[in-house]
């Protein structure tokens, strides 16, 4: 499916990053926080892990549903992704003991994790920015509320293993809305992926303060102008 991105359609997606951060990409483990807003954020997704060696490594937390699905469902499987049903009281445990299995994991590997939890949609945006009010938390423009509880399971389960939370914002040139059927079409999309490299260390260890601080991360992230000028550019 990579293939078909690069290839097949020939999308060029391009990387502005710390050229610092740079070099520790592919030699460490890290959980990476992506944004959820097009169809083929999954597919940017993997080709920043292939483009470091750890495709065949990488994880994600999917929804229980897609392991039904024929290939990709029965491929994560087998690959030790960690599905949820997105009921918490239910998924906390299981999550818990997937995660745990990845401490002894013989790779490098990256966790990618959606905080989102679903793709942004005006619909969902305007929902999304009421519960903010309503928990008095600032206004978002281009993302949804990120879900927390997901994200401190996974940070206290891969601490000590994971070095680094890579803060991961997908954007597409031009207004361009990419699709799946897009790309299996050969249609050509410009893509720009901008990470920033944060110490796993820096995030804390209480929950509610860990809370607070992807609430942070989601209020700091900026336009793509603005990070342009901010990240060295990889492509």
């Amino acid at each position: 499916m990579v293939a078909a991105l690069e290839w097949w359609s020939g999308t060029e997606c391009t990387l502005y990053t710390d050229p610092k951060s740079y070099p520790l990409y592919g030699n460490e483990n890290a959980i990476v926080v992506l944004n959820h807003a097009f169809e083929i954020d999954f597919l940017c997704g993997w080709t920043f892990c292939e483009r470091f060696g750890v495709l065949g490594s990488s994880k994600v937390l999917a929804k229980k549903e897609l392991a039904y699905v024929p290939v990709i469902g029965w491929m994560w499987y087998f690959l030790e992704i960690v599905f949820c049903k997105r009921k918490w009281e239910e998924d906390r445990t299981t999550v818990a003991q997937s995660l745990q299995n990845l401490r002894d994991y013989p790779e490098n590997y990256w966790f990618l994790l959606y905080c989102e939890g679903t793709r942004f949609t005006p619909k969902k945006h305007q929902i999304s920015m009421q519960v903010a009010e309503g928990k008095g938390l600032p206004q978002l423009k281009y993302h949804l509320l990120p879900r927390t509880k997901g994200f401190y399971v996974t940070v206290q389960n891969l601490r000590g293993t994971a070095a680094a939370v890579y803060d991961s914002t997908l954007n597409f040139r031009n207004n361009e809305v990419p699709t799946l059927l897009g790309i299996l079409n050969g249609k050509k999309y410009h893509a720009d992926l901008y990470v920033r490299r944060i110490p796993l260390e820096s995030v804390p260890d209480d929950e509610a303060e860990c809370a607070a601080w992807l609430h942070k991360l989601y209020q700091e992230k900026v336009s793509e102008n603005k990070k342009r000028e901010l990240c060295g550019r990889h492509g």
